[in-house]
């Protein structure tokens, strides 16, 4: 059975404890938050993870991954409802995008058109005939998680709601095709003449794209953005020759040394490329999902698209998300799903098999050359 929760599906909850992560693209999480919101026949708090937790929620810290304790609660209390809503001054979530949410192991996926809303009930904790299920739902409000809480009959009270929300998104010193801020930017790399790969959340709103690295500026199009994986193929304007970049022809390897390469918090740390080192620390993404691969090597917004290499320089994997509560738990699609991309347009694929490492000052500065900050205007 798949631990997909399509909404209205639920399932038994085999445990007291439930744990709930959130992981998504985009910026400005900070702006947003989880709530809990018990529905009890009693007068009881209902804990919004900005502030101190309640005793069903120890040690909750923030809205992106905590544990509920349904062990602590009494039996006037059967139902809890799981919220994602705006908050400091944002009025919608349009700030998140990709939302994908694991409670105990199933996986509620929030499609961004349900993102239009201030305020979504994601899922649902209940208990029946003294098990414990969860119900993945979608209900949102346009009005505010206050506007909720009156609508069943809680009362809920943002205190940051007339705070000014926090722009995350990255912001270069020059750039945009227009001759102005970019609105957002990304990273990606060259794997032929004039075709780079990046992620597809970093083009896929973008009404224009410049991008540019150590070979010069150009504008680009996409050719391919494929949304399920969040990979895109983008074509420049100009020909800056071919890449020397290759893939590996075998998967990554838990606990090998991984090497990404990027612009992150582009304008803030300069205007050349970043390099962080790691490990691969998972081989499955949230979900057991296949796609995906763990890293710990450090990575901020602006890496987007980035590309992953092993110890020797080849490509193993495509950055494409962080989990923002996790102590560097960062996430790479595998680059199989990026072949497919080139393929599909007649890309020769460069490849080779695993070989000795190589020194990380001489593996950045060969392959440096072929990793672009890509700038995008909406």
């Amino acid at each position: 059975m798949s631990n997909v929760l399509v909404p209205g599906e639920n399932a038994s909850i085999d445990a007291t404890e439930v744990k709930i992560s959130l992981l998504c693209h985009g910026g400005g999480f900070v702006n947003h938050a989880i709530a809990v919101v018990p529905i009890s026949r009693k007068d009881m708090p209902w804990l919004p993870l900005q502030d101190a937790p309640q005793p069903y929620a120890p040690g909750a810290t923030s809205g992106l991954d905590f544990r509920i304790d349904l062990s602590v609660l009494d039996a006037l209390t059967d139902r809890l409802l799981l919220v994602l809503y705006s908050s400091a001054g944002s009025v919608t979530l349009k700030g998140l995008s990709d939302v994908r949410i694991t409670i105990n192991g199933f996986v509620v996926d929030v499609d961004n058109a349900d993102l239009a809303v201030s305020s979504i009930v994601f899922g649902e904790l209940y208990r029946r005939n003294g098990v414990w299920r969860v119900r993945s739902k979608r209900d949102g409000v346009f009005e505010g998680i206050e506007e909720l809480g009156r609508r069943i009959g809680v009362s809920i009270v943002d205190r940051r709601k007339n705070e000014t929300p926090i722009d995350t998104r990255t912001q270069p010193e020059h750039g945009g095709s227009r001759g102005r801020k970019a609105d957002w930017t990304g990273s990606g790399f060259l794997v032929g003449d004039r075709y780079l790969i990046t992620n597809g959340h970093v083009v896929e709103k973008a009404s224009e794209i410049q991008v540019s690295g150590f070979l010069g500026t150009t504008n680009a199009e996409p050719v391919i953005v494929d949304e399920m994986n969040d990979l895109a193929l983008i074509r420049l304007d100009q020909s800056f020759g071919g890449s020397e970049l290759f893939f590996r022809e075998v998967g990554p390897i838990l606990g090998e040394f991984a090497v990404t390469l990027g612009y992150p918090l582009s304008g803030l740390l300069g205007s050349g490329p970043q390099v962080s080192q790691g490990l691969v620390s998972g081989l499955l993404g949230p979900g057991e999902d296949s796609r995906l691969i763990q890293i710990s090597a450090p990575i901020q917004p602006g890496s987007s698209g980035g590309p992953v290499f092993d110890s020797s320089g080849l490509l193993i994997g495509v950055v494409t998300a962080t989990l923002v509560s996790g102590q560097n738990v960062n996430f790479a699609i595998r680059t199989g799903l990026a072949v497919a991309l080139m393929e599909a347009v007649g890309i020769d694929v460069n490849a080779k098999p695993k070989s000795s490492a190589r020194d990380l000052s001489e593996l950045t500065k060969t392959n440096s050359k072929y990793v672009w900050r890509i700038e995008c205007n909406a």
